[in-house]
């Protein structure tokens, strides 16, 4: 493929995975912020102490063998009905261990409620499982406006039975059962939108050099939802379920604002590297390109929130949350980098390096667990600091792998990182003391957003930014492009 024609399929995927995920993400807020108001803090301390099963039920659906299909080039019938039947039976054994684990779960915590609310959520292990070949399927050709259709769908019809669950008082029944939801349809829609169909004739012959490639994601990715469930399950032991919801909170936000650039990455990262050439220089021009694009979305957006969190979590969740607007603005700052690891870790793996990606995310695991486990006693915020800090410095972890893969210098990492970081930051402090004197939440919180968006985007004209015209380019050419459909 052309490298004209790589960047078109690059941008193009990047655009419309960016507008299905802030769908996506608009319809999740408001269906959070509903169920914020109803239920405890809590309620969401209980669910929180599971999140880590279920991120892992997330990763079966994205990773592993999802990742080993879409890096082969050459994938057969075989090869998709194998992967089908293999994860379907793995994901069955998984959920009977952890059906019979429950009670040692619940014995843990502390909480008799994680024995039968577990026993539900880890359907998602199942559900997810279903899923996995249609979803390849659909990346593997960078099909990222019906991705994002079958996301922005799945988020409307689980957050409505999260409500209704909510709305009958059944507490963090609601929010287990949205998860849940949330996989069930994904992966039918998934199936509706590819097409395909697995044949009876089971064969897992095509699984093993599948498995040796995926294998190492899988565990990768699971070793990241460990790493992003490190201070739960810490909290869970030490701490209060109401801290714990505090903290889950916080989270979640942190994540719904970052998982959107990082969706962004996911969807389109992977298969335009393996899409491109082998010579260095090319890859080295793609990976750069990528990463600018990257951060001129993610530092604005992540300091952003960081900017309104008081205003935002007093206005739509009521000022019983306000002990996690701290929590969330720690979280933004080191979630606005890991859409830039996520860009990183792709690369890898599409130069056949999941071993090398695999080592990276365990040894980032044991550094969080370290340096939660060092300020366990100082409380949550030191905690969440030191967690957010090692974050932020693994990126020169990655920056060093990329160097040995294909000579990426560092100071072209910082030249292309640096300048949107810094230009982000310093806009969301000149607006924080700018708005300082306005007494109304609701006018503060207005002018926050205007004054951001307008002074970032006076820096990007001013800077003569490359990646600010092109993003309005194509932003300009998707709209003509939807207003003359509609003609």
């Amino acid at each position: 493929m052309s490298e004209s024609n790589l960047k078109e399929k690059a941008a193009k995927g990047l655009l419309w995975s960016g507008i299905g995920n802030l769908a996506t993400q608009v319809v999740n807020m408001l269906f959070g912020i509903f169920i914020a108001r109803i239920l405890l803090p809590e309620d969401y301390g209980i669910v929180g102490l599971l999140l880590v099963f279920t991120g892992i039920a997330s990763t079966l659906q994205e990773s592993g063998l999802t990742a080993a299909l879409i890096n082969k080039k050459d994938c057969r019938h075989e090869d998709y009905n194998a992967v089908f039947w293999f994860s379907l039976f793995a994901s069955l054994i998984l959920y009977t261990i952890l059906f019979f684990s429950t009670p040692l779960i619940a014995g843990f915590y502390h909480v008799p409620e994680l024995k039968a609310l577990g026993r539900i959520s880890f359907l998602g292990f199942v559900f997810a499982s279903i899923g996995i070949v249609p979803y390849a399927i659909l990346l593997k050709s960078i099909q990222s406006g019906k991705m994002a259709l079958v996301y922005f769908t799945a988020t409307v019809l689980s957050g409505i039975a999260g409500v209704i669950m909510a709305l009958c008082g059944m507490a963090y029944w609601g929010l287990a059962i949205q998860s849940v939801g949330m996989f069930l349809i994904r992966s039918i829609l998934v199936w509706i939108v590819s097409g395909w169909k697995p044949s009876g004739q089971i064969s897992f012959r095509p699984i093993l050099p599948l498995w040796k490639f995926g294998v190492k994601i899988l565990l990768t990715r699971i070793f990241e939802v460990i790493t992003n469930n490190i201070l739960i399950i810490f909290l869970g032991r030490f701490f209060t379920k109401t801290e714990v919801g505090y903290y889950n909170q916080a989270s979640k936000w942190n994540y719904m604002a970052y998982s959107s650039l990082l969706f962004m990455a996911n969807s389109t990262a992977q298969p335009i590297f393996v899409q491109a050439d082998d010579e260095a220089g090319r890859s080295r021009r793609v990976l750069r390109k990528m990463t600018r694009f990257m951060a001129f979305l993610s530092f604005p957006c992540m300091f952003g929130l960081a900017l309104i969190a008081p205003e935002f979590i007093t206005i739509l969740l009521t000022g019983k949350w306000e002990k996690a607007i701290p929590l969330l603005r720690i979280l933004c700052i080191g979630g606005a980098f890991l859409p830039l690891s996520g860009i990183f870790s792709n690369f890898m793996l599409s130069r056949g390096k999941s071993g090398t990606t695999l080592a990276s995310t365990v040894c980032l695991s044991i550094a969080q667990l370290s340096a939660a486990f060092l300020f366990r006693r100082t409380g949550i915020l030191a905690m969440t600091a030191a967690y957010t800090t090692v974050s932020i410095l693994w990126i020169m972890v990655w920056q060093l792998l990329a160097w040995r893969e294909i000579r990426l210098r560092l100071r072209d990492t910082v030249r292309d990182v640096a300048p949107f970081a810094l230009i982000a930051a310093a806009v969301m402090l000149a607006v924080h003391f700018i708005t300082l004197p306005l007494d109304g939440i609701y006018l503060r919180i207005l002018a926050k957003i205007a004054c951001a968006v307008l002074l970032y985007g006076l820096a990007m004209r001013a800077s003569d930014s490359h990646i600010y015209k092109e993003f309005l380019e194509y932003a300009k050419g998707g709209i003509k492009k939807i207003l003359s459909r509609k003609r």
